[in-house]
């Protein structure tokens, strides 16, 4: 029972401080909503518009998730041993420790997204090469715009495409990578991703830069470290700022 003090005014007292417990509880629940209305939106609080590739991607992880408690308890098994010991790179340079699960996620969403079956076993883990895969170059032919990059030697192992949308000219760094597919087949040390290219974003406006990023992969294994990133601005014509040519900078980030 609470205490009152000389009559009227304890009753007051009561009917004040109930008063302010609610007004507290009321902010508390507002602050709630707000965090709640927040979720799963982008930068100032607009909700975060949903591509095709990351409707894609939530598809596919849960579609495995499904699939890892359908697998038997021998096959979970030889995941986790495969996963022993390994960790993964996130941002930052920080890394993890890989169990089974994480590993069976890691790799079957790379062959979903090229478009192959994935495993219920793990595949063996392969020694990469060297990345053979060098500059881009942006050139303005009578055809049109052709993207091409440079191959260095043969290609041992297929190679995965990211590439940027167009970027102001002045850009010298990028974090907007979309999966554009495998890099083709060089010509005479070429390899042509115009199409490739067009098909994800059009034809990309004169004088804009575009960011390529490219690793190998073996059976949902990628290599990473070997990551080449490069860029390119698209020619302009002739008059118009950026001269009538494309400047070429590779780069490698390890």
């Amino acid at each position: 029972m609470e205490r009152t003090v000389g009559g009227r005014k304890g009753v007051a007292r009561r009917e004040v401080g109930w008063y302010r417990r609610a007004r507290t509880d009321q902010q508390a629940m507002k602050k709630q909503d707000k965090s709640k209305g927040k979720q799963g939106s982008g930068k100032g609080g607009r909700k975060a518009r949903r591509t095709p590739d990351v409707r894609r991607a939530r598809k596919n992880l849960g579609d495995l998730a499904r699939m890892w408690n359908e697998l038997t308890e021998e096959q979970r098994t030889a995941w986790h041993h495969r996963a022993r010991g390994m960790r993964s790179r996130v941002r930052n340079g920080r890394s993890y420790r890989l169990d089974g699960q994480k590993l069976f996620l890691k790799i079957n969403s790379v062959l979903l997204l090229l478009g192959r079956e994935p495993r219920t076993e793990p595949p063996p883990e392969p020694r990469f090469g060297p990345n053979p895969v060098g500059e881009l170059q942006i050139t303005d032919a009578g055809a049109g715009l052709a993207l091409n990059l440079r191959v260095k030697g043969t290609l041992a192992e297929e190679v995965m495409v990211y590439a940027s949308p167009p970027r102001n000219a002045g850009r010298r760094y990028c974090g907007d990578f979309r999966f554009l597919g495998l890099l083709p087949d060089p010509v005479e040390h070429w390899s042509d991703i115009t199409r490739l290219y067009v098909r994800k974003f059009g034809v990309p406006p004169r004088n804009t830069r575009v960011f390529i990023r490219v690793w190998q992969v073996v059976d949902g294994w990628e290599n990473k470290a070997a990551m080449q990133i490069t860029s390119a601005l698209v020619p302009a014509r002739s008059g118009e700022a950026g001269g009538p040519t494309g400047a070429r900078q590779g780069g490698k980030r390890g």
